[in-house]
This record gives structure tokens, sequence and C-alpha cells, in this order.
């Protein structure tokens, strides 16, 4: 898998305490501990593959009076015969 390298500047000093304290309790590094934040953040699920999109599927985040307008929009209206 390829990465990419990022800096993070004028991390507020609440929170760099934060993310230390968290890596620290959890055995883990600083950088591991704020890519696990990032990646609970955003609810990505990270593949191995980066072609693949199985991380889409049943990530549907509409509500229910959506997905009603949508279905309704998807029927067929019966044609009244003018004979």
């Amino acid at each position: 898998m390829s990465t990419t390298q990022y800096t993070i500047r004028s991390v507020p000093n609440k929170l760099d305490t934060f993310l230390r304290r968290q890596a620290r309790l959890r055995g883990k590094s600083l950088n591991q501990t704020v890519l696990d934040y990032i990646e609970q953040a955003t609810k990505l699920d990270i593949q191995e593959d980066d072609d693949n999109f199985d991380w889409l599927f049943g990530a549907n985040t509409m509500d229910e009076e959506t997905l009603k307008a949508i279905a309704e929009q998807k029927q067929i209206d019966k044609l009244k015969s003018r004979i």
C-alpha cells in the first residue's frame, strides 16, 4: 500500500497532550494514534487495494424521507387508456 507523508502544524497544546497521553495508554506511536483518530473520525475503512471501493457500499447516509422520495420517483405510472 502506498502512503503519503503529512506535516501538521500549529497543534494546540491541549490536543498535543491528549494525543500523546492516548498513545502512551494504548502502547502505540503518536503517529499511529493520530492515524487511528483520523480514520475513526472519517469512518473510512482503509483498504490495502487503493482501487477497491468496497468501503463505499453500505455507506448510505440518506434519511428515510429522501429514500422514500427516490423510490416514488422510480415507480412507473400506469397509463390510462383513452380509447
